[in-house]
């Protein structure tokens, strides 16, 4: 009677199960999204080049909402300094597709003038600056507070492409709220206002540099309450919900920028544990490994005793 051992080991980063490779480490996110590294203390994190600071000890992984579905290294150091590599999976995400009709009062927005496509891109280029957050430490945690005291369900418009009156294209990198007008807009966590202004298409707008590379944006603001340079405690009012700007409304509109990457704030405000881990890959992959054991034995496994 023949008598089948099929033998397991983890070789850089690599699991052999029976002769047949699986990757460990490995963790699957979508465009827009955040993957993390449960399960191991971390000191620092590190992807797209970039080396960051974890937060509270957990490695976190933005996807920008136009990464290109594939694989990217990423590696965690623990506390004792020991580098960790594994894989970052991006998924296509499918988004929405909006047309949306503006009236004439705001057909400056789709037709501007010299002098306002001046404004913009100078107000682009300013604001190009802050995008990548600083690398100061974290001063917040996860998840995030809430921008407003009640924040109702938003529609699924992250990510979506709007078409303005059947020819106008625009990317919406943010999520709206349905808050009523004059509601205070709150911070979502510890920072530091690094530009507070009324711009051409986004209106009165708040970006807050919550440090480790996070940047929080609050558009279409009736008031402002804060000036650049101020430093903010989370929950603390920034401004109040409007509809300045290219507006059809009033509404709430929030944007979050990690490491430069556009990500749907919706995950952030909900618990952390929810977001896909490589831990959560560990565990598939040792089920794979306890039911491989548990096999019927394979002729051809090259294992096979006598």
């Amino acid at each position: 009677m023949n008598r089948v051992r099929i033998s397991t080991s983890i070789l850089f980063g690599t699991l052999f199960v029976g002769g047949t490779v699986m990757a460990a480490n490995i963790v699957t996110a979508p465009q827009g999204g955040v993957a993390r590294w449960a399960g191991m203390a971390a000191s620092e994190c590190g992807v797209y080049g970039k080396r960051y600071a974890a937060v509270d000890a957990v490695c976190y992984y933005p996807v920008d909402i136009r990464t290109k579905p594939g694989s990217h290294e990423i590696a965690l150091w623990d506390q004792d300094g020991k580098q960790h590599l594994g894989s970052l999976r991006v998924e296509k995400a499918e988004f929405p597709k909006v047309e949306m009709e503006l009236p004439e009062s705001l057909d400056r927005f789709l037709n501007p003038s010299a002098d306002e496509t001046s404004r913009a891109v100078a107000e682009r280029a300013e604001i190009e600056k802050i995008l990548g957050g600083s690398n100061d430490a974290a001063k917040f945690s996860l998840p995030l507070g809430t921008p407003a005291a009640s924040l109702p369900k938003s529609s699924d418009d992250f990510g979506s492409e709007r078409l303005f009156n059947k020819e106008h294209k625009s990317l919406h990198s943010g999520r709206d709220y349905p808050v009523n007008v004059g509601s205070a807009v709150k911070a979502v966590a510890d920072g530091t206002v690094v530009l507070a202004a009324d711009h051409f298409y986004a209106g009165n707008s708040v970006y807050v540099d919550h440090g480790d590379g996070l940047v929080s944006m609050n558009f279409h603001l009736d008031s402002i309450a804060v000036k650049a340079g101020d430093e903010v405690k989370r929950g603390q009012t920034l401004g109040t919900v409007g509809s300045t700007g290219r507006a059809t409304g009033p509404h709430l509109h929030i944007g979050l920028r990690w490491l430069g990457k556009r990500i749907d704030p919706a995950l952030l405000f909900d618990n952390p544990t929810t977001l896909p881990s490589v831990s959560d890959s560990h565990a598939e992959a040792e089920r794979k490994i306890e039911k491989a054991e548990n096999a019927e034995p394979d002729e051809g496994d090259s294992t096979i005793d006598d």
